[in-house]
C-alpha cells in the first residue's frame, strides 16, 4: 500500500511556545510601552536600559477563598535611571531609587529577586553591592546590604528555601548565601557569570526536593547548570542558534528559558539543557522582541514577563510542535517532531467517510522528541482499504493556558491501493 501525502498544516499558523492570555484575564493589555509608562508615572521616568525582572504572589495580597492567585507583584530594573519599577497595587506603579550611591539610590543595577513575604534583593552593580529591600504596603524600604564585598554583582536569585545566589561578573564567582544575614557565603568559580536563576525547596515545582541553578557565563556565550557547586551541564549560545545570552528563568517543570538580546528571541531548554526551541525574532510585532533582557516566570500558572528595550510583555506558557516531519511507511505513516512543553495530545485518523479509524495518540506527552506511528490498521487491528485519510492532532499545554488555547496539526493523505493488505 502506497502513501501519498497532501502536506501538513497547523492551525494557528504562528509559533505558540508562548501565547497571550485571554482578554478576560488581562482586558487585552499584554504589552507595556513608553506611552503606558508615561501615563502611569506622569513622565517621572522612561524606559532606560531595562534589565532583570522578578514576579511573586505576595502573601499580603492573598485573600483565601477568592480567585486572586494570579495577581502578582512584578519588579523591573530600569538600569539607566537607577530605578526599580513595580506595581504598587493592581492599578498603579511605584518607583524606588534613582541614580546615585546613597542609601535609597542605585547605580546601574541589573539583577533583582523577590519572595512572597516582601523581601526584594537588587544587584546594585555600579555601587558594588546587593541591596536588601523590604516591601511595606506600596513602598520599598531599604534594609541594608549583603555583608560581602563584591567586585561587580550582576544578578541575584532566591530559591524556595530562602537561599540567595549572586553572580559577580568581574570577580568570576557565584556566591551562595544561606540567608540575608549570612556573612560567610560559599563561592564557586565561574568564568564571567552574569544572569542566574535557581530552584530548591520550591512550593510550586514539580520535584519538591530538586535543587539546581543555571548561570549565564563565559561572556554571555554559554549557559551552565550547577548542582552542589559543581557544573553538571553546559550549552553554548551557538548550539541554540543564538547570539548573546542575558537572563535565565526556570519554570514549574524545570524547563529553562533564557533571553537573547542580540538575536531578539527567547531560547527554551529542558532541565538538563537539551535544546527545545527558540521563540521570537527582531521586531515590534506580537511574536517579536526588540532587544529582550529580563525574564521571570510565576511557576504555579506559567505566567511569563519579558523586558525589552522600550517596554515589557506578558505571556502564558503555551505549547508547539516544531521541526515536524511526516512520512509514509509501507503501511501507514510516521510522525516526528519536538514538543516545546509537556502537553495533552489527542491524535485521530479519520477514514474516507469521516469516521475515526484509529486513535494515534491520547494522553500526556513530555517536552522533547515526539515520535508516533500508524500501521495502517484500525483500532481493532483490521487493515484499512485505500482512499483519502486525515490525521488530526489537538495539542494542549498543561498550564493555565489549557482550555484557552490548543494547537491543531492536520495531515491529509491518500492510500492509493484499494486492496486490503494483510499484516506481515
Amino acid at each position: 500500500m502506497t502513501l501519498v501525502l497532501f502536506g501538513w498544516f497547523a492551525e494557528p499558523q504562528y509559533p505558540t511556545t508562548l501565547v497571550y492570555p485571554p482578554f478576560g484575564h488581562c482586558m487585552g493589555i499584554y504589552r507595556a510601552g513608553t506611552e503606558q509608562l508615561a501615563m502611569l508615572l506622569g513622565g517621572l521616568v522612561r524606559f532606560d536600559d531595562p534589565q532583570s525582572l522578578a514576579c511573586v504572589k505576595l502573601d499580603a495580597w492573598d485573600d483565601p477563598g477568592t480567585s486572586d492567585d494570579d495577581e502578582l507583584a512584578v519588579y523591573g530594573v530600569n538600569s539607566g535611571s537607577g530605578h526599580i519599577i513595580y506595581n504598587a497595587d493592581m492599578y498603579t506603579l511605584g518607583l524606588y531609587g534613582g541614580s546615585g550611591s546613597g542609601e535609597d539610590q542605585l547605580s546601574s543595577p541589573h539583577g533583582i529577586a523577590a519572595d512572597p513575604f516582601g523581601l526584594v534583593l537588587v544587584a546594585d552593580t555600579g555601587n558594588g553591592r546587593v541591596v536588601i529591600l523590604k516591601r511595606s504596603g506600596s513602598r520599598l524600604l531599604s534594609r541594608g546590604t549583603l555583608q560581602t564585598e563584591f567586585v561587580e554583582p550582576w544578578d541575584v536569585a532566591l530559591d524556595g528555601s530562602g537561599h540567595i545566589f549572586v553572580t559577580d561578573r568581574a570577580g568570576g564567582l557565584v556566591y551562595m548565601f544561606d540567608s540575608i544575614s549570612d556573612s560567610l557565603p560559599v563561592t564557586v568559580e565561574v568564568d564571567s557569570p552574569s544572569g542566574i536563576d535557581a530552584v530548591g525547596g520550591e512550593r510550586w515545582f514539580h520535584e519538591e526536593d530538586e535543587d539546581f541553578m543555571v548561570v549565564v557565563a563565559e561572556d554571555a556565550s554559554s549557559l551552565l547548570r550547577l548542582e552542589d557547586g559543581r557544573v553538571t551541564g553546559r550549552i553554548s549560545v551557538s548550539d541554540m542558534g543564538g547570539r548573546m545570552l542575558n537572563y535565565p528563568a526556570i519554570d514549574f517543570w524545570g524547563n529553562i528559558w533564557v533571553t537573547d538580546s542580540i538575536a531578539c528571541c527567547i531560547h527554551k531548554l529542558t532541565d538538563d539543557l537539551e535544546y527545545l526551541t527558540s521563540f521570537g525574532a527582531p521586531g515590534h510585532g506580537d511574536r517579536e522582541f526588540w532587544y529582550p533582557t529580563g525574564i521571570t516566570i510565576w511557576k504555579r500558572y506559567g505566567q511569563v514577563f519579558v523586558a525589552e528595550r522600550e517596554g515589557a510583555r506578558y505571556f502564558w506558557i503555551g505549547v508547539d510542535l516544531v521541526d515536524l516531519s511526516v512520512r509514509g511507511l509501507p503501511r501507514g505513516l510516521e510522525l516526528s517532531g519536538t514538543l516545546t512543553e509537556d502537553a495533552l495530545i489527542q491524535g485521530l485518523i479519520y477514514g474516507p467517510g469521516g469516521d475515526i479509524v484509529h486513535r494515534l495518540a491520547e494522553g500526556r506527552y513530555y517536552a522533547g522528541p515526539l515520535e508516533l506511528q500508524w500501521d495502517g490498521c484500525t483500532d481493532r487491528g483490521i487493515p484499512v482499504q485505500g482512499g483519502d485519510y486525515t490525521m488530526e492532532m489537538v495539542i494542549q499545554p498543561v498550564y493555565s493556558s489549557k482550555g484557552y488555547f490548543s494547537r491543531t496539526v492536520t495531515e491529509e493523505f491518500t492510500l492509493d491501493e484499494t486492496d486490503i493488505y494483510t499484516r506481515g
